[in-house]
């Protein structure tokens, strides 16, 4: 991986037509939809729906595994951890004064399965949306341009940090660098060289990208815009749709209380 590395795939579908403000409409409801959901099957549907959604958006399934197998780590801790803290439904294991129940369990993979749906929910205006019209909508939407941009560099040099990494251990496993020997100390001590390279690299990133911004003038008097965003009417539809989303899962939850 390289340092060109970007979320963002260039191809043409219908969600990749959506205004950027609609697709950040659906990333609030549909966080909101995740934690108003109860129970394991319903959050798996879910996430089995999103997935299905972005596959239908032209969304590479490489991408989708990119994200879940880097999830992957804080899933199963999660899976592991979580269990043995709530106390409900009947009991399965017990270890002392913690006790493993059906409850615990339903509860663990529920947060499980909602790290996932909200990484990838995060994730789609990136997958879906250049660059510049993601910062044209968070100013539209009444952000300040330099927040804005500070948030889109922030989300986008996520995967360039990763890049940076894989091709640094990568380097230095050329050079003999052995992360697999000894025990968990002496591992956590091998992966200081990537670590201190990897601060270093990064550093040298961002005062390339500060001498960049000041090349371009930023912040430095008033902005003009060689394109606007206009909402079309698929984008209102869309925009109609999420809201009575919205209402009708508020509704569902009000009434099973």
């Amino acid at each position: 991986m390289s340092l060109s590395v970007d979320l963002y795939v260039p191809t043409a579908s219908w969600l990749h037509a959506l205004d950027p403000r609609v697709k950040l409409l659906g990333v609030l409801v549909g966080s909101a939809a995740a934690f108003l959901l109860e129970g394991p099957l319903a959050l798996l549907a879910y996430l089995g729906a999103l997935i299905a959604i972005l596959r239908l958006g032209r969304v590479p399934a490489g991408r989708i595994r990119w994200v879940l197998r880097g999830l992957l780590p804080l899933t199963v801790l999660i899976l592991l951890i979580q269990p043995w803290f709530v106390v409900a439904g009947r009991e399965l294991l017990a270890l002392g004064p913690v006790r493993l129940t059906t409850g615990g369990i339903a509860t663990g993979l529920m947060i499980a399965i909602r790290a996932n749906v909200l990484a990838l929910l995060a994730l789609l205006p990136l997958f879906t949306t250049r660059h510049d019209d993601l910062v044209r909508g968070l100013v539209q939407l009444g952000l300040p341009y330099t927040t804005g941009l500070t948030v889109t560099l922030a989300l986008r040099y996520i995967p360039i940090a990763a890049g940076l990494y894989t091709t640094i251990r990568q380097a230095q496993e050329a050079r003999g660098l052995d992360l697999s020997r000894g025990g968990l100390l002496t591992r956590a001590r091998s992966f200081v060289p990537i670590l201190t390279a990897l601060v270093i690299a990064s550093v040298r990133l961002s005062d390339q990208l500060a001498m960049a911004m000041a090349v371009r003038a930023l912040n430095y008097g008033p902005r003009t815009e060689r394109r606007t965003l206009v909402m079309t009417g698929r984008d209102w539809l869309a925009a109609a749709i999420l809201a009575a989303g919205a209402l009708a899962l508020i509704v569902l939850r009000a009434a099973w209380g």
